[in-house]
């Protein structure tokens, strides 16, 4: 595990990788609260719906305003102010007293969630182009690790003190101190502040398949963690308390996906990675779709292992075509990738309503197959 060496032999790598477990502590920590808020403006599953789309959009929207304040303030800068920002917009979704300031409070968040990712992820690109390290996929495992110890502990608290505005102030304080005591590693780094060429015709071919992939990505990834529990109990027949396993073996096999993906990458390059990866989670698909216990649950490990790379893989990919600035291929391909958040569950919605649940699983594992394809065609448009 290549990863976990570089980031704990240097304070330089592992200050931007915790910076990912912070990012997944609070979004874990909003989620963990969400029937906490359902409750409190008695609001349905659509009106709920409804909010969360404003999130998306606020960070679709925001996303090239994001880019282009990394060519003003710089990634590094932008990275620390943007988590302060992003943090502490829970105070808005918390403190709403009524549905329509939600949906608000929630646009703001999603936008502070594009100011503070595409600083993030930009500045690990630069960080891996000026130190010569793979560390992309690392530091998105790190993410995974907050998400889990977040969903956790989350659980835990809100269940026994409900209280979630103490909750948040109690790990904003310490999340916020360990950035400005960690912040000098990396608040200096600009970035690109330029593109490097002007070849239109080398810059949209690669680009549009890049985020074409992160766009079907999303959709997936999107869908196990929104209907992995309904899938087991509707089509699988799995037990009330046995729900929660599709999502946990994912996340248990994206955690330690993430932890070898640098070193894989560096081995195989990132195309190759890709094909490997959704070949993976197309075997994993396989076995979600027998519905057999043990054997539907090993598939969502599986597809957790294949998953695990592609996010930081493509935006690895993004980074580093040749006639385009680090943070504008991050950017373009994060905005796509939002496309599929925004339109995935409705899509996929509809397909569940009129087919069934299996169906809707049916066509995830087609998208996958879609995704191989274009590596293929990327691969070649190099």
């Amino acid at each position: 595990m290549l990863s976990i060496k570089i980031f704990f032999k240097e304070r330089k790598y592992f200050a931007p990788a915790f910076i990912y477990t912070c990012f997944a502590l609070v979004f874990s920590t909003w989620i963990v609260y969400i029937p906490f808020l359902v409750e409190k403006l008695q609001i349905s599953e659509g009106e709920l719906g409804v909010g969360l789309f404003f999130s998306a959009l606020g960070s679709f929207l925001m996303t090239p305003v994001s880019n282009r304040l990394t060519y003003i303030i710089g990634v590094g800068k932008q990275t620390f102010i943007g988590f302060i920002l992003f943090s502490t917009s829970l105070y808005g979704i918390f403190l709403a007293p009524s549905y329509t300031l939600l949906c608000f409070a929630l646009f703001y968040f999603g936008m502070m969630s594009a100011v503070f990712a595409i600083a993030l992820n930009s500045l690990t690109a630069t960080i891996e182009k000026q130190a010569g390290k793979y560390i992309m996929t690392g530091t998105h495992g790190f993410w995974s690790i907050g998400g889990t110890i977040g969903a956790a502990t989350g659980s835990i608290l809100a269940g026994k003190f409900n209280q979630p505005l103490i909750h948040i102030s109690l790990l904003l304080v310490l999340l916020i101190g360990s950035q400005v005591y960690l912040r000098k590693e990396y608040i200096h780094i600009k970035g690109e502040t330029r593109t490097k060429g002007n070849n239109k015709k080398s810059l949209f071919k690669p680009l549009i398949i890049i985020a074409s992939i992160g766009m079907t990505m999303m959709v997936c990834e999107g869908a196990i963690a929104d209907w992995s529990g309904l899938y087991l109990q509707d089509v699988a027949s799995f037990k009330s308390h046995l729900l929660g396993l599709g999502y946990a073996f994912f996340s248990i096999g994206m955690t330690l996906g993430r932890f070898t993906g640098d070193a894989m990458s560096y081995r195989y390059g990132s195309w190759k990675l890709l094909r490997i990866a959704f070949v993976i989670s197309l075997i994993g698909f396989s076995c979600v779709l027998t519905t057999l216990t043990w054997v539907t649950l090993t598939g969502f490990f599986i597809i957790g292992l294949g998953f695990s790379i592609v996010v930081p893989e493509i935006f690895r990919l993004a980074s580093n075509i040749k006639a385009v600035r680090a943070a504008d291929g991050i950017s373009i391909v994060a905005a796509t990738s939002n496309i599929g958040v925004l339109a995935g569950p409705a899509v996929l919605g509809i397909i569940a309503e009129v087919s069934g649940l299996f169906f809707s699983f049916v066509a995830l594992a087609t998208l996958v197959f879609v995704a191989l394809i274009l590596t293929w065609i990327g691969n070649k448009g190099r």
